[in-house]
């Protein structure tokens, strides 16, 4: 029937009446798509055009890059000291200074002169201070009260695809990655997931400096036990993956220092482009650590345009294919949990037109015209 219909002009169709139905149909027979190779529905496509899952950083345990916490008694440098020595003479009053430990270690007391106190804990800062007293010739037997005044801070900054890029300053007892990322407000969404540290001062990781003995790793009886601790590049950076550290608790091992650089190396992707019976066809933004489905996207462009809009061609380019792919998906099999493809950075999704699709559309423009029609005056 169709095909004899086709022999005719289109004015002598129209001239017997044609109805918005036929002629849809007749529209349709152009729209119809042709046979494409790599084409193939949602629910057999290839595992290897499939979309790789971002890193999905929400669920990121972030107690795994809380670092070990260096207790707040033993001396590092940059910690304010108040020391009270009593020289045990009546006719001496007790003698009480605030003195800040230089980045050698020393803590530099009044009459006493610079001593070795970094990496000590107050009582063994009072003996140190003791010795020097007596060893000098200062005090003969004095009695030193060592009280931890006013840690030091670390100056971190942090940069990159945090929510807010700047300068912070950390405890010295708890100056890990995890306080320099939630004092940054967490991740962006651009954030691959990749962090660069850079010590801008690497004499600044000693056990002296950090305030904590060198035989502070953990032991198995007398052995020590290795920790796989990411060391710096050769440009003098440490670079780690932040699920996996987080994983493997391994950034906790690498503990910021004042002057450090936090980088969290952001990653751009392009958007995904939403075309046809959508309502706002255009650009959507997709994130390095966000998936994105196909509904999530249609939602994004306004949602369908049609009410019986079904059909969808997803075009993909797949890295090191010369040719892309095409996936045909159905948003009402998307809607029931079987056809809602997780879309790549880049796809173009293309809700296509159908006989349904393209009858509504005319029944709309007949209804539309004629209701105009109606009310237009002469």
């Amino acid at each position: 029937m169709l095909v004899r219909l086709m022999k005719y002009p289109r004015s002598r169709l129209l001239s017997r009446g044609s109805t918005p139905a036929l002629l849809a149909a007749l529209v349709v027979m152009s729209l119809a798509p042709g046979c494409a190779s790599r084409t193939y529905r949602s629910s057999q496509l290839p595992a290897e055009f499939t979309a790789t899952p971002a890193a999905d950083l929400d669920t990121l345990n972030l107690s795994g890059l809380a670092g070990s916490t260096v207790a707040q008694d033993v001396i590092a440098w940059g910690d304010l000291l108040s020391v009270e020595i009593d020289a045990g003479l009546p006719e001496i009053e007790p003698r009480v200074s605030s003195v800040q430990v230089a980045k050698d270690g020393t803590a530099r007391i009044p009459l006493v002169g610079p001593v070795q106190v970094a990496g000590m804990d107050v009582e063994q800062a009072e003996a140190a201070i003791i010795a020097a007293s007596q060893s000098r010739g200062v005090y003969l037997n004095p009695f030193v009260s060592v009280r931890m005044e006013t840690p030091r801070k670390n100056y971190v900054t942090v940069v990159g695809a945090v929510e807010k890029q700047g300068r912070y300053g950390l405890p010295r007892g708890s100056s890990s990655l995890m306080s320099a990322l939630v004092r940054a407000d967490g991740l962006s969404d651009q954030a691959g997931g990749e962090v660069e540290i850079r010590h801008t001062d690497p004499r600044l990781t000693s056990p002296m400096f950090l305030g904590a003995d060198a035989s502070a790793n953990q032991t198995d009886g007398a052995r020590p036990v290795a920790h796989e601790i990411p060391g710096p590049s050769a440009d003098g950076v440490v670079r780690l993956n932040l699920l996996d550290a987080a994983e493997k608790n391994t950034a906790g091992k690498q503990e910021l220092q004042d002057g450090d650089v936090v980088n969290v190396v952001a990653r751009e992707t392009p958007p995904v482009h939403v075309l046809g019976l959508v309502t706002k066809p255009g650009k959507v933004k997709t994130a390095a650590n966000r998936d994105l489905y196909l509904l999530d996207a249609v939602a994004q462009a306004g949602g369908v345009a049609n009410p019986v809009a079904d059909r969808v061609m997803i075009r993909r380019h797949v890295p090191g294919q010369a040719e892309p792919v095409t996936i045909v998906a159905s948003l009402r099999q998307a809607i029931d949990g079987k056809d809602n493809v997780l879309l790549a950075p880049g796809d173009t999704v293309m809700v296509r037109q159908t006989p349904a699709t393209v009858v509504v559309d005319a029944v709309r423009t007949f209804f539309h015209v004629g209701i105009g029609s109606t009310f237009t005056p002469f």
